[in-house]
């Protein structure tokens, strides 16, 4: 099963072997060096982060990862 993630890329992008993920999707860095690392360049925040909040506020096509009902 897959780690939830528990950040969002807010600047930029992350490439994580041949994976790239883009401004405003979910991201788990795979070590504590590389997500320290991140957090001090400002490319990705916490999910509970205001900066990511605001992000995910605006994007109005992508779905509550908490609500499984599937829209009822």
């Amino acid at each position: 099963m897959a780690k939830k993630a528990e950040f969002l890329v807010i600047d930029g992008c992350v490439q994580d072997g041949r994976v790239v993920v883009v401004k405003g999707e979910p991201y788990s860095p795979p070590n504590k060096e590389i997500e320290e690392s991140l957090l001090a360049e400002g490319r990705i925040a916490p999910l509970k982060d205001p900066r990511a909040r605001d992000l995910l506020s605006q994007q109005p096509d992508v779905a509550d990862e908490s609500d499984d009902r599937g829209g009822e």
